[in-house]
């Protein structure tokens, strides 16, 4: 029978309470700013929508009102060539002179004759007015017999404004061709009308006619642009799919971008286009788009405070729960340490208290008295220790700060150690900066910390090695002393053993010479007393080096 295939599957890793937390609050931000990306576009979408369905509105109302305006003129242009056809000119030209038109509207009248020449102007000075060729004149001869044309802008004012031709057949008495009649209408009147249409600050109401031209154009910065050809406006290829309904684009007048509402209007060839701007949509919904920043702004604070306080309370669990377990470790390791001298001075003193080797045994029992007078020391200083980090690491060791000679407290510090580094062949060197300094150090501690430096270099340099002292000024007034040995060297880990009260490495702890563990500890809490800082470099066979810094 054939072995199936054994399939391994890889172990996930758990995430750290971190990642989790930092996940959580990402897609926390997330869905915050997505759903405020989302509720701003949808009231940005339904604004949009209510604008355009306005922009309808206004459309069919000025369409209406244009278109009545406008069949007004041609009433007017009607009774003028009725009467005309009854008495002449005599006769149609008392619509004028009684007053019988929109004088708000129409600028003035004018009548050309069949050959195009000029018979007569209502009112009002300008340039002369011509025809420019028989277009018109064959235009109401032909198809436009009985309709009134929309002629195309020019120039027949004084000021210099456009106006918009307005024209109408005449006929004699015998239904002759007689010429035309024309109502120059002034298109800021139509203008006029259509900025009052609300249509937003930069909204625009504008009349067209089906050559492309532009009529009259209102808006609210006053931009005037009849006359302009609109033949590159999308509204004619909206036109062709539809006579009225909504195209998007950037105005050809003045570049904005706005939703545009047209409808021809009734009667004459000519389109009412009305359009609201883009950004008066955007401005509409910028107030409560604001506001819902503002409460996103404030749920992404709540979401990184909420995150923030769970990491540092777990922070402070972990440091909670680090800190118990130095302390049973340092419970563990003390007690361990108090033990064995304890052990050794109760055992000798039994064997003393019993005479256990007989009463004639004084240089035996001479030996064991030795033996626990070294016990109890030990046990004095290790107490001592143990009652000097007590103090520093509750801030209550109190410290005498004067300008100390960090050289001499050198040289005192080896004078000391020199008995145990001359019992193994090391040698104890000192390197002195090349002119005196001085340091701002309680001169006690500065020994102590220089003691337990070369103690420790001392216990884990081999016979014939090398302890060096130097003292140097560093940058900025700062004060560097440091201990370098040639010693066994420790690793990362055992750095990090070493740092922590009893925390003897292995390498350490199965040395003839080992301590306490106390040493590295005390030098630390000592130094950051004084403000300054302890640096270890070490490597495993090249020994190490211990650098104290003080502040300036």
């Amino acid at each position: 029978m054939p072995r199936l295939p054994i399939f391994r599957f890889p172990l996930l890793r758990t995430p750290s309470f971190r990642t989790c937390v930092l996940t959580v609050a990402a897609l926390a931000l997330g869905g915050v700013w997505g759903g405020y990306a989302l509720m701003a576009s949808s009231m940005l979408a339904v604004q949009t929508r209510e604008a355009i369905a306005s922009a309808q509105t206004t459309a069919r109302a000025y369409e209406s009102s244009t278109s009545r305006t406008l069949h007004d003129v041609d009433t007017t242009l009607r009774s003028f060539a009725e009467r005309y056809a009854e008495g002449g000119l005599p006769r149609a030209r008392r619509i004028i002179d009684d007053g019988l038109y929109d004088v708000a509207l129409i600028h003035h009248f004018s009548v050309f004759d069949p050959e195009g020449r000029q018979l007569f102007r209502s009112e009002g000075s300008g340039p002369p007015e011509g025809l420019d060729g028989r277009g018109l004149l064959d235009y109401h001869q032909g198809e436009g017999r009985s309709l009134m044309k929309v002629g195309l802008p020019f120039i027949g004012s004084a000021t210099g404004r456009p106006l918009l031709r307005f024209s109408r057949r005449l006929e004699d008495a015998a239904g002759d061709f007689a010429g035309v009649a024309v109502a120059n209408v002034d298109p800021d009147s139509l203008s006029g009308f259509y900025r009052q249409a609300d249509v937003g600050r930069n909204g625009v109401v504008t009349l067209v006619g089906l050559d492309r031209i532009i009529r009259a154009r209102g808006s609210k910065d006053g931009k005037d642009a009849v006359g302009l050809d609109g033949s590159g406006s999308n509204l004619w290829v909206a036109v062709q799919q539809s006579p009225s309904g909504v195209f998007w684009q950037d105005s050809l007048a003045d570049g904005i971008r706005r939703a545009y509402a047209y409808r021809p209007v009734q009667g004459f060839p000519l389109i009412l286009v009305v359009g609201i701007a883009m950004k008066d949509i955007d401005a509409a919904v910028a107030g409560f788009r604001g506001q819902m920043r503002i409460i996103a702004a404030l749920l992404s604070v709540s979401v990184l405070l909420v995150a923030a306080f769970l990491l540092v309370q777990h922070r402070n669990a972990e440091r909670l729960a680090a800190a118990l377990a130095v302390n049973r470790d340092f419970l563990a390791r003390v007690s361990h340490e108090l033990r064995t001298p304890l052990n050794a001075i109760l055992g000798f003193s039994e064997i003393i208290k019993d005479q256990m080797f007989g009463p004639d045994a004084g240089p035996r029992y001479t030996d064991y008295a030795r033996d626990i007078h070294a016990s109890g020391r030990h046990l004095l200083t290790l107490i001592d220790d143990i009652l000097d980090l007590s103090r520093l690491q509750a801030g209550k060791f109190a410290l005498l700060m004067e300008d100390v000679d960090p050289v001499a407290a050198a040289e005192w510090a080896i004078r000391i150690v020199t008995p145990q580094a001359v019992q193994k062949s090391i040698r104890l060197e000192i390197d002195r900066p090349p002119a005196p300094i001085l340091v701002r150090a309680d001169e006690r501690a500065l020994k102590q910390m220089l003691l337990n430096l070369l103690g420790n270099a001392l216990k884990f340099t081999p016979e014939n090695g090398r302890v060096l002292v130097t003292v140097w000024r560093g940058g900025h007034g700062r004060c560097i002393v440091r201990v370098t040995d040639t010693g066994i060297g420790m690793t990362a880990e055992e750095l990090r053993q070493a740092s922590v009260p009893f925390g003897q490495t292995s390498a350490h702890a199965t040395h003839p010479g080992r301590g306490t563990g106390l040493g590295l500890p005390i030098v630390k809490s000592l130094i950051e007393a004084h403000g300054g800082t302890l640096r270890i470099d070490s490597r495993p066979g090249q020994g190490s080096r211990i650098t104290l810094e003080f502040a300036a």
